[in-house]
This record gives C-alpha cells, structure tokens and sequence, in this order.
C-alpha cells in the first residue's frame, strides 16, 4: 500500500467518524428539545435531513419531554 493509499484511508475513516458524531449530536439536540429547525441552521443540513437523523438514533422524533408525556 503506497503512502497515499494509507493517508487517504486515515482522512476517509476521520470524515466517517466526524459524521457519525454529528449525527449523534443531531439526535442528542432534538432528545434536548431543540427544534429541526435550529439543529439544521447550527448542523448545516436541511430541517428533514436532521428530523432523519433524529428517528433513526432514536428511534422517534421526538423530544424527550414529549416521548414522555405520551407514555
């Protein structure tokens, strides 16, 4: 494997992981009440790209008050 190789391979598997941690950030911001809206325009994605995010971490979308108040 050429150096090239292995510093693409270590950039590719950081923006990998960067992405990860900002959809657990999205997910976290909605669990705290924090609207698409504001979580896009803070996240730079659109509000249905973060409500995405959000459903599919946790496994809802949404905020932990209202999850609660329904159960």
């Amino acid at each position: 494997m050429t150096d090239w190789e292995k510093q693409l391979q270590r950039k590719a598997a950081t923006v990998d992981r960067a992405k990860a941690d900002l959809d657990e950030a999205i997910a976290a911001a909605r669990l705290d009440g924090k609207t698409f809206r504001e979580i896009g325009r803070w996240a730079g994605v659109n509000h249905e790209r973060a409500r995405t995010i959000a459903s599919r971490i946790n496994g809802d979308s949404r905020t932990r008050a209202e999850q609660e108040a329904t159960s």
